[in-house]
């Protein structure tokens, strides 16, 4: 039956009455609440939400028409069925009954079979509200992965420009480099060597950085809320952003303190790199050195942190300035925008209790201000990324790398000099030597393989020598599965994000390696 489990409401002040229809609507499997008074029943509401209620049309106190229209302006109150229960019997009574919001009358006294239709009419409309809702939260998840790809889209070249510059020297000073150690006398290339692997090594580092940044972009939209550093999210989007705007205007940071956010990065990073292409496409035709783009972070009196990004540029005329959070309301061209971004920002931040409106006046900028409430949960100490020393002398482990791209190994071993590691790039040859015997203080097993992927190396490893399971430390260049996301949320094993500094993996021999007898 389709009312099987119902939430259901009867708000009645005769006793009598709600005995007799709680019993009703206990032969139809509701779960029936009872209340004497519109006040009793909208405390109950509030507690938690019903869907569907009977109520008699006099109440003392409040009537039933007030308690249909408080339960009607309360959030989620257009999702209530509201039976209205009445033994008046004038014309208009079932206007002023639909007009105070109610879905439906019933008049006493009760008919079980008047009763019975009612109900079913109740159930089929409350299923199709509930089928409504789940099209909704698709085709908002939708929308907003739709927005996400536009996004890419106009950053994508911009995205290539930041990659193919550091890619371009760094390639270069490593070929100099290798091309001057075949051809040259060691005394006189030394230091030219040094600073062109600097400048490489630099190079690199940038194109990690955009490489995470893009990886935190595209995280799927049911990545789980953590406490989330507003500083990282809005330099991962200005990184993104970087060419977009770095032609258009200059851009301010203007960071204060604000505490920790309970969200999922990368829908914050959507958010933000929306506003900041926004700002960037709203600059007019001048130097980019007239143009200005603030981004200012704080926390007000009620410890909400606040984001603004502040641009000078062409501003929204009033009658827009009201719909801009409109779905496909855009006040761009065809070619630069959809509508979506800004109503799709908004929802993101109200999905995690947030807020966001606009400020502007026409040629005079915009203001965007995003209202963010803090997480409950306390700050964790971020991880120290200083230099470390290489493991001391005297210290020996013994290492099994498991990663399908040999040159990954091989860098590993290299990196770990002076312990025994052994390397191999293939998933049921590891296995067979992980469950040989063998002792092993530390396992480096890439997630993602081919053919035998490092969950199920993990899986039969704990199967047959669970004692060597917690060894394991997982290496990851992305979770790109449904099985591997689930996998490393239900797993403790701990997790390096590719690419690592070598000084994390010397760390870890450091601390479980066994000193020599």
């Amino acid at each position: 039956m389709t009312g099987v489990g119902l939430r259901t409401l009867v708000v009645d002040d005769s006793s009598s009455m709600r005995g007799l229809l709680r019993e009703l609507l206990r032969e139809r499997n509701y779960q029936v609440t009872v209340a004497g008074s519109a006040e009793e029943a909208l405390d109950a509401h509030h507690k938690q939400p019903f869907e569907l209620m009977l109520v008699d049309w006099t109440l003392p106190g409040l009537s039933g028409l007030d308690l249909c229209r408080e339960v009607r302006a309360a959030p989620g109150g257009a999702d209530v069925f509201i039976l209205m229960i009445t033994g008046r019997d004038r014309t208009g009574d079932l206007a002023e009954v639909i007009d105070a919001g109610a879905s439906d009358y019933l008049p006493k006294p009760i008919d079980p079979q008047v009763l019975s239709t009612r109900l079913r009419i109740a159930e089929r409309e409350i299923a199709e509200r509930a089928r409504q809702r789940v099209q909704r939260k698709e085709m908002q998840s939708r929308l907003a992965f739709a927005d996400r790809m536009a996004s890419v889209g106009t950053l994508a070249a911009g995205v290539a420009h930041e990659l193919n510059n550091p890619l371009l020297y760094v390639l270069s000073n490593l070929r100099l480099t290798r091309e001057e150690l075949e051809a040259a006398d060691p005394a006189e290339w030394t230091q030219r060597a040094i600073q062109q692997l600097d400048e490489a090594i630099q190079g690199a580092v940038r194109m990690q950085n955009i490489v995470r940044d893009l990886k935190t972009f595209s995280r799927p939209d049911d990545e789980q809320s953590n406490d989330a550093d507003l500083r990282e999210v809005l330099e991962s989007a200005i990184n993104m952003c970087s060419n977009e705007v770095r032609h258009r205007a200059s851009l301010e940071r203007d960071f204060g303190e604000t505490p920790p956010v309970a969200a999922a990065e990368s829908r914050l990073v959507q958010v933000f790199v929306n506003l900041l292409i926004n700002a960037a496409q709203a600059m007019p035709d001048r130097p980019e050195q007239a143009n200005r783009i603030v981004v200012r972070t704080r926390t007000d009196e009620e410890g909400f942190a606040i984001v603004e990004v502040i641009d000078n540029g062409i501003g929204i005329d009033p009658d827009r300035l009201s719909r801009v959070f409109d779905p496909f309301f855009t006040t761009k061209g065809m070619s630069e925008g959809t509508g979506l971004g800004l109503s799709i920002c908004r929802n993101i931040v109200e999905d995690v209790g947030g807020t966001i409106e606009a400020q502007s006046e026409a040629g005079n900028g915009t203001t965007f201000i995003v209202r963010l409430p803090a997480s409950d949960r306390p700050r964790r100490a971020k991880p120290s990324t200083g230099v470390r020393r290489a493991p001391l002398v005297g210290a020996r482990a013994r290492v099994v790398v498991v990663d399908d791209e040999p040159l990954v190994g091989r860098s590993i071993r290299r990196a770990l000099r002076g312990h025994e590691v052994q390397v191999f790039s293939n998933g049921q040859e590891a296995i067979e030597r992980l469950c040989s015997g063998e002792p092993f203080d530390l396992v480096l097993c890439d997630l993602m393989m081919p053919e035998v992927s490092g969950m199920e190396v993990f899986g039969k490893v704990s199967a047959h020598c669970p004692d060597l399971a917690s060894r394991f430390v997982f290496m990851t260049g992305g979770a790109f599965t449904e099985r591997a996301r689930e996998f490393l949320k239900e797993t403790s094993v701990t997790c390096l994000e590719k690419p690592f500094e070598l000084n994390q993996i010397r760390e870890l021999v450091r601390e479980r390696a066994e000193p020599l007898g």
